[in-house]
């Protein structure tokens, strides 16, 4: 862990951000005792004129309003980028050089759902590709240097950074799968993030994790197979993840009618066939590259798999059929994370890894502060009362019903 700071009288609140290809995800809670909320983003930048900031509205919701302006630039976030500033999702973009406008909204966001004041001080870390966690301490500096005084809506934001590190996607989930084991050792093991942007995955042997891989097979690969198998649609549309979503497995051809854009009954129903079969045939492609990709990196001695990230839910079952075949290796969804019922609610699975691993940094700044927490957290894997869910059986049937919090994970008191 990096060196930690605590010697400040400002206010301190913890933030962990997960910076999606489909959705900024950030943990966030005033340390110590502060309840933990739930700050979710839409993920476009668009760097705009200074003059623009004055033409922007100064209410709505929060989330709609977002700009930023440093010393290198002004910039709309999210759906205010979209609406107003034509931004886009910019995939192709490495995530860490979209990070500073993002963590800097991120932080004004913050500030207003926690009702903090202009000077705070921050414990910051950040959820990297396995293959960009390379380029932190270039992102490090980056942040540092503009996180000390930059503009928002609710004017200039003075920031003390205490802590900055930065972790491989997934490691939230590995953490939390680490000391829900038990005292069992964790065999060797490789863990599979599947976001939006991209697929990463890590292993690890013995306790250690290996540097990573980064693969552009992500949701947006099946996006873009999908729009190029039809006419009439743009990739840039978040509206088109959302419908491949709720149309699920078989792919039903009346909720692809919503991504039609005829006016006639009958033209929106044969749209709606077309898409169903172009969609059956992109996804099938997908799972068959995502399955690909997957067995060239998996060495002969890894024994578990653990999938996480919001991509996971879609394919799971053909994901699953597909490691049936493997005997020998154990599936893990999320880690089996069990996500607070009021969080699961906004985004669901895809929370998993940020909140496991805010929950993770919470419990080592407790340590490193001497901190007792108000409910008494045992991090000890030898008190877990219930490890059966790491049976080695492949055969288990999986479902999404969120499991009851372990009792040896930190709990951070919500009722303050």
């Amino acid at each position: 862990m990096p060196t930690l700071s605590d010697k400040t009288d400002l206010r301190k609140v913890v933030l962990t951000i997960d910076m999606g290809g489909s959705k900024n995800k950030a943990m966030v809670q005033e340390y110590p005792e502060g309840k933990t909320s739930v700050l979710l983003l839409d993920p476009e930048v668009a760097d705009i004129p200074s003059a623009s900031i004055d033409t922007i509205e100064s209410h709505g919701e929060l989330e709609s309003r977002v700009w930023i302006q440093t010393a290198e630039g002004s910039y709309a976030l999210g759906e205010l980028a979209r609406r107003r500033f034509g931004g886009i999702l910019q995939l192709k973009e490495l995530k860490y050089e979209l990070a500073v406008p993002k963590v800097c909204g991120l932080v004004w966001l913050a500030k207003e759902k926690l009702n903090l004041p202009n000077n705070f001080a921050i414990y910051l870390t950040i959820l990297l590709p396995s293959g960009e966690v390379q380029d932190k301490k270039q992102l490090k500096l980056s942040l540092e240097k503009v996180l000390r005084s930059f503009l928002t809506p609710s004017g200039k934001i003075r920031l003390k950074l205490l802590y900055c590190d930065f972790a491989a996607e997934g490691s939230g989930v590995y953490f939390y799968h680490r000391l829900y084991g038990g005292d069992r050792s964790l065999p060797p093991s490789i863990y599979a993030m599947l976001g939006y942007r991209n697929a990463s995955i890590f292993s690890v042997r013995s306790g250690i994790l290996s540097p990573g891989v980064t693969s552009t097979f992500g949701m947006a690969w099946l996006v873009n197979n999908f729009v190029a198998k039809v006419s009439g649609l743009s990739a840039d549309n978040p509206a088109i993840v959302e419908v491949i979503v709720e149309a699920g497995s078989n792919c039903d051809s009346l909720v692809l009618q919503k991504l039609s854009r005829k006016r006639r009954m009958a033209d929106v129903e044969a749209d709606g066939e077309l898409f169903s079969k172009a969609l059956t045939l992109a996804r099938q492609e997908y799972v068959l590259a995502i399955a690909r990709w997957l067995r060239s990196n998996i060495d002969e001695d890894i024994e578990e798999l653990i999938f996480c990230g919001g991509t996971v839910d879609y394919i799971h079952a053909e994901i699953d059929n597909f490691f049936q075949k493997q005997s020998k290796i154990s599936i893990f969804w999320h880690g089996n994370i069990s996500i607070p019922e009021e969080m699961f609610a906004s985004i669901g699975n895809r929370l998993a890894d940020v909140y496991a691993l805010h929950q993770h940094i919470v419990v080592l700044l407790d340590a490193k502060m001497g901190y007792d927490r108000l409910v008494s957290v045992s991090t000890k894997a030898n008190e877990v009362s219930d490890v059966k869910e790491f049976s080695t059986n492949t055969s288990q049937k999986f479902d999404y019903t969120p499991r009851p919090r372990p009792k040896n994970f930190v709990n951070v008191n919500e009722n303050l």
